[in-house]
């Protein structure tokens, strides 16, 4: 004998169907029903769903905290320039480490807001999954992330070593230049004809 079958509760699947947007194919691997027999069971005892409109319209996030900055034309030469990039991803990572501070400094009044705001969701994974976004791991992953972005901008911003910065100074000493300056060496033509 491979086990007892449970007993399906359609009074259950037929509520889900009617007032969520979850895919039939979701419900039947949730409930271990075939599809077949749901779609088949809507159409016997004329299950309507929710507007199709309304299921496939994502819900509105609420307003966002600032507009996007909207760039019609061109970047700016002096916004594209190395040092400007640099100096922009260095002061991004400053307000990010910011904002991860702050997420850490109130990390019971966050969990707290989120355990007040699911306790009337049917089943944990929504409570877990935002409780996972603010953990510790997570926490320390973009961390890592963020320390990683702040030693690329550092190490791309560094100066020179030594022997480049000889080496521009002497291609700077051989352009010559002034009145006094050094002459340039003979340069060598050679001609065959």
């Amino acid at each position: 004998m491979a086990g007892k079958r449970r007993p399906i509760d359609w009074a259950e699947i037929e509520r889900e169907y009617r007032e969520t947007a979850t895919p039939i194919r979701d419900l039947a691997r949730w409930h271990r029903v075939a599809e077949s027999g749901i779609r088949a069971r809507a159409k016997r005892h004329q299950w309507t769903r929710r507007a199709q409109a309304d299921v496939r319209r994502p819900a509105p996030m609420g307003a966002p905290a600032a507009p996007a900055p909207l760039r019609v034309g061109p970047v700016p030469p002096e916004m594209a320039r190395p040092e400007a990039i640099l100096g922009r991803g260095r002061g991004l990572v400053l307000r990010m480490l910011d904002e991860l501070e702050a997420t850490t400094a109130h990390l019971g009044e966050i969990e707290a807001a989120i355990v007040e705001e699911t306790t009337d969701d049917d089943s944990g994974r929504r409570r877990e999954a935002l409780l996972k976004a603010v953990s510790l791991p997570a926490r320390a992953g973009t961390l890592k992330a963020l320390a990683l972005a702040a030693k690329t901008f550092a190490e791309a911003g560094a100066p020179e070593g030594k022997k480049a910065q000889q080496a521009d100074t002497a291609a700077k000493l051989a352009q010559g230049g002034g009145r006094f300056a050094a002459p340039a060496p003979p340069k060598l033509v050679v001609s065959n004809p």
